[in-house]
């Protein structure tokens, strides 16, 4: 499997530019990283699942998203945490 991300940033104040830019970039680089490091831990865990059970986790995963967005606060990673 292969997967390509392209990131467009764009940021036109003169003077700005360049740091905003590079912070972005930098930002968006921790967060990939961070996300295929799980994937790849997660890997175990999928090697013997059927279609039929990927399907059910799919399900599962979409309920449960679903009422997290009802009820719950915002959540996820943001630039400001540096880690």
């Amino acid at each position: 499997m292969c997967a390509y991300k392209l990131v467009t940033i764009k940021f036109k104040w003169w003077g700005l530019q360049n740091k905003v830019e590079n912070f972005i970039q930098k930002q968006e680089k921790r967060i990939f990283t961070n996300f295929h490091r799980q994937l790849f831990c997660w890997i175990d865990k999928w090697i013997d699942l059927t279609m039929e059970d990927i399907r059910r986790m799919e399900d599962e995963t979409q309920k449960e998203l679903e009422a997290l967005r009802n009820r719950g606060q915002v959540r996820g990673t943001s630039a400001a945490n540096d880690e």
